[in-house]
C-alpha cells in the first residue's frame, strides 16, 4: 500500500469522524465512534436535521459541495459510506 494514501485516508477518516461528533455535539473522542457505526436509528439516532447539519459541516470542512441528487439514504448510512464518499468528492478514491 501506497503510506502517502494510507495517512490521507486515516486523515479523511479522522477529520469526518470529528465533522460528525461536532454536528451531533456528541460528548466522544473520534477513536470512540467506529467506522461502521450506523447514523440513523439506532445508531447515532441522526434525524434529517442532524443530516442537514453532517452535510453542511463536511462541505465546510472538505471544501466539497453535496449535490441534492446525490443525498441519498446509503450515503448516511455508517461512518464509513460517509467517508468513502468524501473521499470520492476528493479524488482519493476513483
Amino acid at each position: 500500500m501506497n503510506t502517502v494514501t494510507d495517512r490521507a485516508e486515516q486523515t479523511t477518516i479522522h477529520r469526518v469522524k470529528r465533522t460528525i461528533i461536532r454536528s451531533l455535539d456528541l460528548e466522544i473522542a473520534p477513536e470512540e465512534l467506529a467506522d461502521d457505526e450506523v447514523l440513523f436509528g439506532s445508531g447515532l439516532g441522526a434525524d434529517s436535521e442532524a443530516t442537514l447539519e453532517v452535510v453542511f459541516a463536511l462541505e465546510t470542512e472538505f471544501g466539497i459541495e453535496v449535490e441534492d441528487e446525490e443525498l441519498r439514504v446509503e450515503l448516511f448510512a455508517t461512518v464509513q459510506s460517509l467517508v468513502d464518499y468524501v473521499e470520492r468528492k476528493l479524488g482519493i478514491h476513483a
